[in-house]
């Protein structure tokens, strides 16, 4: 059956590819955990505005209407990007594994796509995800990029005047076991005023930044030593972390998820996921598939941001 298999040419367009579409965009954890804040149904900008006040707005009352201090409106633009996915992929592979997956034991409590299409764009939709959590944070850091769709935080933040950005101060400008406590210390140390202290203020890094941190805390004796769980709460002097798989190695982002945007759009007419089975046309055995969707980021206020990286 594997080697005869047939696939209906298939196309999911707008409300039909949103399924496929959110699990392509979605499924990363930094959008899957709700680290920064997400932007449904932008279509190509989204303006985002904040409110701040540089006096007290509260006075002592009087019989007459006097206003005290000002309000400050601050904007920012969040760009979308038309982004596509271009797959060729033998399906006699994948299928004996479709099979395999039909048929195994206790299948039948088991979420298995039936359809043959659905099963193959499962698969290439965590393909997709894992793309998008590197892309929205290293997208366009350097010439050449290996993530080069759209601008992600580190390059949006690493571009324009933010309130800090500079290379560890510690010996060799790099972060090990060794020197992450001194680098953490350095991204509390140039705090904004009004994010000190905030529960809302959040410390990003990677698995491989996380996994430093854990071992410099257990070697001190902070936590137990031995801990073997990866989940216990991360968190340094009173501010959680927030482990994004996506970052740069050595790279700490502080931040407040409601200054960090994402916008996607996957539910218009414009999101797409579509399968053509090529044996019809070429007789070959492969399937082509193609996705569409719109995805970008942006950084509220970039003075409320500390970034610190590798030198």
């Amino acid at each position: 059956m594997a080697d005869s298999l047939t696939i209906n040419s298939s196309s999911y367009a707008g409300e039909l590819a949103l399924p496929y579409i959110n699990a392509a965009i979605l499924s990363g954890d930094t959008l899957a955990k709700g680290y920064v804040t997400l932007k449904e149904g932008v279509k190509y900008k989204a303006v985002l505005k904040k409110l701040s006040n540089a006096a007290s707005l509260v006075q002592s009352a009087t019989c007459d209407f006097s206003q005290a201090g000002d309000l400050n409106l601050d904007e920012s633009v969040l760009t979308v990007s038309d982004l596509k996915v271009n797959l060729e992929l033998c399906k006699k592979e994948f299928a004996r594994d479709w099979e395999a997956a039909q048929t195994g034991r206790g299948f039948i409590n088991d979420v298995v796509p039936a359809n043959f299409s659905d099963f193959l764009i499962g698969y290439a939709a965590a393909k997709v995800a894992e793309n998008i959590e590197y892309t929205i944070w290293q997208g366009n850091t350097t010439v050449g990029s290996t993530y080069p769709a759209f601008n992600g935080f580190e390059k949006t933040v690493n571009v324009s005047a933010a309130y800090y950005r500079a290379g560890w101060a510690s010996t060799g400008g790099t972060m090990t076991v060794t020197s992450i406590i001194e680098n953490l210390n350095q991204v509390i140390d140039n705090l904004p005023v009004a994010m000190i202290g905030s529960p809302e203020t959040k410390l990003y890094m990677n698995r491989q930044s996380a996994q430093f941190y854990r071992q410099a805390v257990a070697a001190e004796g902070y936590l137990q030593q031995f801990q073997a769980s990866s989940d216990f709460n991360l968190q340094f002097n009173g501010y959680d972390i927030y482990v994004c798989p996506g970052m740069s190695n050595g790279t700490v982002i502080a931040a407040q998820p409601s200054n960090m945007f994402v916008g996607v759009d996957a539910n218009s007419d414009f999101a797409e996921v579509r399968v053509v089975d090529m044996s019809l046309t070429d007789a070959s055995d492969n399937v082509r598939m193609a996705m569409r969707f719109r995805v970008g980021v942006q950084v509220g206020v970039l003075g409320d941001i500390v970034y610190c990286y590798n030198d």
